[in-house]
């Protein structure tokens, strides 16, 4: 028996062989035109009607955190509180703006790590609570309130000044309002 092919059964093979090719070359050129499509789209900006997510974090050219939309842990704070947070170079917190369940707003900017306690950075506060009160304090690096406008939800309000009397452990508070100038004084714990 011979095994030799014959000459219909080379034109099939050669004919499988350029449908072969021909559909590689296809895909080589659908390949081909997709990337390059993609390489031209990896600069174009994004677009987007909606983003569901959790949480949003923006990056630096380091890839440090700088602006983080969210919510927070549940931890020890008065209230939980979903906001926007934003951090310095180093990747420390240095103020946000936040809503919190218990019905109030704020703004606050804080001190960079390393000024004052740690742990009570806050240096300009805004605040509206659930009454409609507001309040505007200014604190230095003992954590102290120096200033502070405030507003009360049902009307009226003024300037506050404060003194700590630090050896007594009385906090003295001169308050301004349109109607005339108050002094008042209460301890604190050392």
């Amino acid at each position: 028996m011979d095994d030799t092919p014959t000459l219909p059964r080379l034109q099939q093979s050669l004919r499988r062989l350029q449908y072969l090719v021909a559909a590689l070359a296809t895909l080589l050129l659908v390949l081909a035109g997709m990337t390059g499509w993609l390489l031209l789209q990896r600069n174009a900006p994004l677009h987007a009607d909606s983003i569901s997510t959790q949480r949003l974090q923006v990056l630096d050219d380091h890839g440090v955190v700088r602006v983080q939309i969210g919510q927070d842990a549940d931890d020890d704070r008065r209230s939980r509180s979903a906001g926007l947070l934003i951090f310095d170079r180093s990747g420390v917190e240095r103020g946000g703006l936040s809503t919190f369940e218990d019905g109030s707003a704020a703004l606050a900017l804080d001190a960079p790590l390393g000024m004052g306690d740690a742990r009570w950075r806050d240096r300009a506060g805004l605040r509206v609570d659930a009454d409609g009160s507001a309040q505007l304090l200014l604190t230095d690096n003992l954590t102290r309130g120096v200033v502070r406008l405030h507003s009360k939800g049902t009307g009226g309000g003024g300037m506050d000044t404060f003194r700590w009397d630090m050896s007594n452990g009385t906090l003295h508070t001169r308050t301004l309002t349109y109607d005339g100038d108050e002094r008042s004084q209460r301890a604190f714990d050392l």
